[in-house]
């Protein structure tokens, strides 16, 4: 009996000894894996998302504003899988400031990083549509710069500033678009191209078929520069834009803001054109407002020595768009790969 009684305490004994280990075992924390160890080193790396426009440069400031996305959005497969981005650039409006965008995408050509699709608003417009030609940045410069200064309007000794017809460029533009019988097309050019217009005072038009002359009839006229027709440029439709690239497939889009800052006009045609100076301030608040998830980086060039009717200063904002596009290149590069 008294056997039987010391057998049974020893495999209690027993028991509460097992059982005592294994709650010790299952408590027991996980050591922390530290960034030192082989199995942290091991562990892929996850790129960064692209980043987000939460705030723009100054007026009078230049370079590319993005800071990363706080809270993080939904992110691409490309991204997660280190694919490349695809760019999608809108060159923005700006009369002859436009001509920054020449040095914007000479600096693009430079840094090797492709151009998937542009868009373009008012002078831009010419710009996207001489570089989605070839996709090369000297023949944007070879053809913008063979605009002639009696192209364009001026003022005469007994008249006011007068806009040109869109018709006095129709010699310009079939040259510049020279192709084909029918002039050079949309269709067929190497980089997909877009630009919106608005047609008879209310109907939106986001424009990529048919010949690049007509698009250019449609999409760049505005004042001061150009009048006389049914069609007027879309100057603010960054948005339309940017959703248009995302449909070619783009989903890393840049605007390119050229309007900079100080007045727009010439004091003289802002005296005498004041309704369309203040248009075009409005033009450039609207586009200071571009926000995230709209864009994900603004190039801001600093052009606030060139006015948009100044035929003659139009080489300086060419070297201002180089300077400030260096600056997203050198962003792109770092985190993308480019």
């Amino acid at each position: 009996m008294r056997h039987n009684l010391s057998l049974g305490f020893f495999k209690s004994i027993l028991i509460l000894a097992v059982l005592s280990g294994c709650t010790l075992q299952t408590r027991k924390p996980e050591a922390p894996v530290r960034t030192g160890d082989r199995a942290g080193q091991q562990r892929a790396e996850v790129p960064a998302p692209p980043p987000i426009v939460t705030s723009q440069p100054a007026p009078g400031d230049q370079g590319a504003a993005a800071l990363p996305p706080a809270p993080i959005p939904p992110v691409a497969d490309t991204f997660l899988n280190k694919e490349l981005p695809k760019v999608g650039l809108i060159l923005g409006p700006g009369g002859m400031k436009a001509y920054a965008h020449i040095g914007v995408l000479r600096e693009f050509a430079r840094a090797r990083i492709p151009v998937h699709a542009v868009a373009g608003l008012e002078w831009g417009a010419m710009m996207a549509a001489f570089y989605a030609e070839k996709g090369q940045a000297n023949d944007v410069d070879w053809k913008a710069f063979r605009l002639k200064e009696s192209d364009v309007p001026g003022a005469g000794m007994l008249r006011g500033y007068r806009a040109k017809s869109i018709g006095d460029f129709d010699s310009y533009l079939s040259t510049a678009f020279a192709g084909a019988s029918a002039g050079l097309s949309a269709d067929h050019a190497k980089i997909p191209f877009g630009c919106p217009s608005v047609v008879k005072r209310d109907k939106f038009q986001f424009l990529s078929k048919g010949a690049m002359k007509e698009l250019m009839l449609r999409c760049v006229p505005f004042p001061p520069l150009v009048g006389d027709s049914e069609n007027i440029a879309a100057a603010s439709a960054v948005e339309e834009s940017a959703q248009w690239l995302r449909s070619q497939g783009a989903n890393l889009i840049v605007l390119v803001n050229v309007l900079g800052g100080g007045e727009t006009l010439t004091s003289k045609l802002a005296d005498e054109q004041y309704g369309t100076s203040v248009l075009w301030t409005e033009i450039r608040r609207d586009i200071l407002k571009v926000r995230a998830p709209t864009v994900n980086w603004v190039v801001s060039v600093n052009t606030a020595g060139q006015k948009i009717d100044d035929f003659g200063g139009r080489r300086a904002p060419v070297e201002a768009g180089v300077r400030a596009a260096t600056d997203l290149t050198q962003k792109l590069s770092k985190q993308y790969g480019f």
